[in-house]
């Protein structure tokens, strides 16, 4: 069994939030791609996945995370978990999920980072993005 709460302010520039709890196996799965594909369709393209009442997680639910992450990132957005602990950060260290992820230790601290990417003009994917400069257009 899983809920998922999801819950985004009318704040534009503040990212939305899935507070997802129980087990994310192949049923719950489902349910957050479609929580997911909703925040989308609804236009959040910055999402943040709070695990901090998360009691386990499957492959089926691994899987979900990459496809949202990969959905959003075609939309210049981004996915951030906060809040893994327990069984379900072991696994996510095992099969590297700690590497292709930004895990946060809270809520907070991943809405701190969308604000700081967009402040300094990053993209979502954590990658600097150049400013253009009088030398780049104008070689003479």
């Amino acid at each position: 069994m899983i809920t998922i709460t999801s819950f985004s302010t009318p704040n534009t520039n503040a990212p939305a939030v899935l507070q997802v709890a129980g087990r994310l196996d192949s049923q719950a799965s489902v349910a957050l791609l479609g929580s997911v594909k909703k925040l989308i369709d609804d236009g959040d393209h910055e999402i943040i996945i709070d695990f901090e009442k998360l009691d386990a997680v499957s492959s089926e639910g691994l899987a979900a995370l990459v496809q949202s992450k990969s959905r959003l990132k075609k939309l210049d957005g981004a996915l951030r978990i906060a809040n893994v602990h327990g069984a379900a950060l072991e696994v996510f260290q095992i099969v590297h999920f700690d590497r292709l992820f930004e895990l946060h230790p809270n809520i907070e601290s991943a809405a701190e980072q969308f604000a700081m990417d967009r402040q300094i003009g990053t993209d979502k994917s954590g990658t600097d993005t150049p400013a253009a400069t009088d030398q780049d257009c104008c070689d003479t």
